[in-house]
Formats: structure tokens, C-alpha cells, sequence
């Protein structure tokens, strides 16, 4: 392996570990992060300043189609102008996105 090969690879497991990394926010009550539940999160951070529920998709007979999920989309904010979106799916906190 030539040294720009061993430089790429290097590059891309980097990438890969920050990419892997839980995202965080801070609550009142403590620190959430990815993989909590809602009720920890509520625990923790309150009740959002909104939230939004999409069901998951059911068929005919009313059963739930295989591979739907419950998506949550919460708001906290804004506080000192900073907004966090968090999302949830099947009850478990997937995602943490901040906006100014």
C-alpha cells in the first residue's frame, strides 16, 4: 500500500468515528443524548415547546404495516436564540439538530 492510500484510509476511519459519535444536549435536569428514551428526555428537559406525532402507516385491517415507526419531531427553544430539534423514532431519541 503506497503512503496516499495509507492517508485516505486513515481519513475515512476518522470520519467514520466522528460520524459515530452520540449527539448531546443540555437540559436543566441533566444531559440527554442520542439513544435515550421520551421519558428520559422528558425527565431531563420538560415538556417541548412543541411536538409533532406521525403514526406509523396501518393497512386495510387496520394493523400496522411491517417496518412503520412512530416518528416524533420535538422543539425546545428558542433559548438565548439557540432552537434544538430533536427527532424520535419508536420512542428512542435518534437525532439532535441545533439552530441559531
Amino acid at each position: 500500500m503506497n503512503p496516499i492510500s495509507y492517508c485516505l484510509a486513515g481519513t475515512t476511519l476518522l470520519m467514520l468515528a466522528a460520524g459515530a459519535q452520540a449527539a448531546t444536549m443540555r437540559c436543566d435536569n441533566g444531559l440527554i443524548s442520542t439513544g435515550d428514551t421520551i421519558l428520559i428526555v422528558t425527565e431531563k428537559c420538560g415538556e417541548p415547546a412543541s411536538r409533532q406525532v406521525n403514526h406509523p402507516d396501518v393497512d386495510a385491517a387496520g394493523q400496522i404495516v411491517p417496518g412503520a415507526a412512530t416518528v416524533e419531531h420535538w422543539l425546545y427553544g428558542p433559548t438565548r436564540g439557540m432552537s434544538y430539534h430533536l427527532r424520535f423514532i419508536d420512542g428512542r431519541l435518534v437525532q439532535i439538530r441545533s439552530q441559531r
